[in-house]
């Protein structure tokens, strides 16, 4: 199995590159800061640009320098603007698994960005060898699991107590799959 990481991709409307500095003014504005984004996420939104600042250097710059990531910014090509970001948040190399998390501005929501985001990083990670890769999204949340089932995934069932909430609290989530034919 080939391991890549985090190489550019490019989709019919988008840029999927490796964040880089500078890219904090367009998370906080697009989606860092947003309480309807992060309704169903794992963390709250972010009270200023530090923060932001903060997590793009430990969570993406630092990450990237250790190499064996996959976190990838959402660009716009129309604006060149990050809006959002896709990223295996858990893989298993010698089971050739992966499991996504995403996270796209809400100006930018039901216009099918998501969808085409996953689809190009589902077959980027099956081109290095991967054979499933998974997501799951909070049972309140049936939008992300609409954008799943578009990105080709298919419901596989719900997983009790699996994840943490933004306050701690383990809640059920809803299982996606795909694997490659």
């Amino acid at each position: 199995m080939s391991f890549l990481g985090t190489k550019e991709i490019e989709t019919e409307r988008l840029i999927l590159r490796p964040f880089k500095l500078g890219d904090e003014v367009a998370m906080f504005k697009n989606y860092c800061n947003d309480e309807r984004v992060c309704e169903f996420l794992t963390w709250r939104p972010h009270k200023n640009i530090e923060v932001t600042k903060e997590y793009l250097q430990v969570c993406c710059l630092e990450k990237y320098n250790l190499g064996l990531t996959y976190k990838w910014a959402i660009v716009l090509k129309e604006t060149n603007e990050v809006i959002g970001a896709i990223d295996v948040i858990n893989y298993k190399i010698e089971k050739h698994q992966a499991s996504l998390g995403y996270v796209l501005g809400y100006n930018f929501w039901g216009k099918g960005f998501m969808p085409e985001a996953g689809k190009a990083v589902i077959n980027h990670l099956f081109n290095e060898g991967f054979v499933r890769v998974d997501a799951w999204h909070h049972i309140k949340n049936e939008k992300s699991g609409k954008v799943m089932q578009k990105m080709g995934m298919t419901y596989e069932g719900t997983l009790k107590k699996f994840d943490m909430d933004k306050d701690g609290k383990l809640q059920d989530m809803k299982l996606y799959a795909i694997v490659k034919n």
